[in-house]
């Protein structure tokens, strides 16, 4: 399930979100993200949003990853990132069963909270493939 092209339309569906950009407004700090699959490990880099969108994600490799210098990294296997987007697991639950694996601030990510909706619409459209 997880590829470059569903990771790729992922942040176009994110994007296409009139609230993002009131949401992305003030974010500072990119986003490294690793998904463990049977297939290996697909690493997506994501810089910061620029005038409120994301530019396209980067595929590196792990240790391109571990070398960018990013914000906010998470860490889990492709069955943990699924149960996220379909709701089945609580973020909170997945890092405390040590399934999801986070580094970065998180008090900006928690002061979006208000942005609830777009994250839920969002989750919406991933769960119904897009």
């Amino acid at each position: 399930m997880f590829t470059e092209a569903f990771i790729t339309r992922a942040i176009e569906l994110l994007n296409a979100d009139e609230q993002l950009p009131s949401a992305a407004q003030g974010w500072e700090g990119d986003f490294g993200i690793t998904i463990e699959r049977p297939t290996g490990a697909l690493c997506v880099f994501l810089k910061a949003p620029v005038n409120g969108r994301f530019p396209p994600p980067a595929f590196v490799s792990p240790s391109d990853l571990a070398d960018e210098e990013v914000a906010y990294e998470a860490r889990a296997d492709d069955a943990t990132f699924r149960e996220l987007i379909d709701g089945g697991l609580d973020p909170i639950a997945a890092i405390v069963q040590k399934r999801l694996w986070v580094r970065g601030n998180l008090q900006p990510i928690i002061a979006r909270l208000n942005h609830r909706g777009l994250a839920e619409r969002w989750l919406a459209q991933l769960k119904q493939g897009g």
